[in-house]
Parts: structure tokens; C-alpha cells; sequence
């Protein structure tokens, strides 16, 4: 009968220390989890983790419509501000390994971001970017266009700093008006639309 007892108490405590062992490695397991997905605060963001509410003029040309602009205008996605400051087209030269296709042309388009927050931000060309031609078909990316630019706009923009550099695409070279959306959020409906007019003289 003693014995017996002893037993059932010993197995109590096993179980309870066992129970108690694994609330600990749960415990570290979550621990370890929250390490590495980062969380706590960062000094550099994705270019998509600027959170805009909706993008807003400032000290510009007087809007084409609410969330649209023209070459020129600067506007205010969060805590960036965009400038397009003009377009170009090139059909490639010697320099270019990679020429457009024939009734095709390179549009490169000039662009500012500014920086006005605490936090540094990465921009990415490809994802906070894309151009629509005149029928809302999205132009495709294009590795002789990239090549093209004469600076890329991919890096790392810090807390305070501007910059400038050019987005590239190749599209049909005839006259039209592209629109290039900006999306710092691809997660968000939040965009601007600027009007790009590609003229053939």
C-alpha cells in the first residue's frame, strides 16, 4: 500500500515536471521566434512601408484630378515626397548592348524622392513602380530599358536624404499619354498617378 502510493505521487511530480519543461522550451520557442522575425524597432524600411493615407499636393501646378499630377508637380505619399522632373527617349546607342524592338522606343523618366522621416527607406524600382499605356495595359519590364537609365533608382534613401535617378521602359513609339502609378504600399489601394505624355517630333 505504501508503496503504491510513493509510486502515484512520484509519477504526479514527474508529470508535473514534465508539464513544466515544456512550458519552458515553449516558452523559448517564442522567444526565439520573435527574434528573428525582428520585432521591436527597425531604422530602415521597405519602400512599401511607408504608409500613406492618400497621396497630397504640395506647393505644386494645380492637379489634373484628386491622386493624379503632371510632370513638374511634387506630391506627398507618407513621409515621401515625389518629384517627376522630366521624360526622355532614346533608342539605344553603341553604349547599349540591348536595342529596342523595331516601332519601339525607351522612355526614361526622371524621378525625385525625398525623405522626410526618421527611418531609412529601400527603393526599389520594380516594386513601388509600373507604367499603363493609354488603354491601361501595363508595360513590361525591360532589361534594354534598364540598362539605359543613366541612374538607377534602387538603393537605400536615409532618414533626411533625397534621391534622384531615372525609371526605365520600353514602349511603342508612337504619341500617347502614359500614366505612372506609385505605390509606396503594395499591400494598400493608397497610389498616385502621373501623367507621362510621350511626344514624337
Amino acid at each position: 500500500m505504501w508503496k503504491f502510493t510513493d509510486l502515484h505521487f512520484s509519477s504526479q511530480c514527474r508529470c508535473r515536471l514534465i508539464n513544466y519543461r515544456s512550458f519552458n522550451c515553449l516558452l523559448i520557442l517564442i522567444g526565439i521566434i520573435l527574434l528573428v522575425t525582428g520585432c521591436g524597432p527597425s531604422t530602415s524600411n521597405p519602400h512599401f512601408n511607408s504608409l500613406p493615407a492618400q497621396a497630397q499636393p504640395v506647393a505644386t501646378l494645380t492637379s489634373l484630378r484628386q491622386g493624379t499630377y503632371a510632370v513638374g508637380e511634387t506630391f506627398q505619399m507618407g513621409e515621401l515626397y515625389y518629384t517627376v522632373n522630366g521624360v526622355r527617349m532614346t533608342d539605344g546607342n553603341s553604349n547599349h548592348s540591348i536595342l529596342p524592338k523595331e516601332g519601339n522606343t525607351y522612355l526614361l523618366i526622371d524621378l525625385t524622392i525625398e525623405n522626410k522621416g526618421s527611418s531609412n527607406v529601400e527603393v526599389r524600382s520594380l516594386v513601388g513602380f509600373k507604367l499603363k499605356d493609354n488603354r491601361g495595359r501595363k508595360q513590361a519590364f525591360s532589361i534594354g530599358a534598364y540598362l539605359a537609365v543613366k541612374h538607377e533608382m534602387n538603393g537605400t534613401l536615409v532618414a533626411g536624404g533625397k534621391m534622384t535617378g531615372e525609371l526605365g521602359y520600353e514602349v511603342a513609339k508612337v504619341p500617347q499619354t502614359f500614366e505612372l502609378i506609385v505605390t509606396p504600399n503594395p499591400f494598400s489601394n493608397a497610389c498616385a498617378t502621373v501623367k507621362i505624355p510621350l511626344e514624337i517630333i
